[in-house]
């Protein structure tokens, strides 16, 4: 009996650890209440980075409802440095439809989640990164938008020319 639980206890460690993804440095989602999305309301993300050598991915997702009206969203975000000074605004254009007409995200539940907007950000010093995404649809409210998350992930450190030889 001992045996069998040991090797439960085995597989269930090797599973936990195959499970995660050591690359992930921050996973946060913002709650858009009651699925209105109001224009100005901003989702603000405080992104701890301790490295400034380390280059990182952000993957912007987005989690809405077939009650979404339109077939894209525009999307706002502005990148702010560890001391408040602007960095970056990118503006993106997000297709929430197939040209079948169908929602292209995956999900379950009438919820439908896209990752989007892979970006590399190499930060010019360490400490809270800000990030602040809003719509910039002509609507003063969206309705079906359920929430809005931001992923970053650690990209690797590069190759290593002389070991690769």
């Amino acid at each position: 009996m001992n045996i069998r639980l040991g090797i439960a206890y085995g597989m269930m460690v090797v599973w936990l650890l195959a499970s995660c993804n050591s690359q992930t440095r921050y996973h946060q989602f913002r709650h858009i209440n009651q699925g209105k999305w109001w224009q100005g309301d901003t989702a603000r993300f405080d992104i701890p980075l301790s490295d400034s050598l380390q280059r990182h991915e952000l993957t912007l997702q987005l989690r809405h409802t077939s009650e979404y009206p339109y077939s894209d969203l525009a999307i706002c975000m502005q990148y702010f440095s560890p001391d408040s000074q602007l960095t970056r605004t990118t503006q993106y254009n997000i297709q929430l439809t197939a040209p079948k007409g169908y929602w292209v995200g995956s999900g379950q539940g009438g919820i439908y989640q896209l990752n989007i907007a892979q970006t590399i950000l190499p930060p010019t010093s360490a400490g809270t990164w800000h990030v602040n995404v809003f719509h910039a649809m002509s609507d003063s409210i969206l309705l079906g938008v359920h929430d809005v998350g931001i992923k970053i992930s650690a990209l690797p450190a590069g190759i290593n020319t002389q070991k690769d030889k």
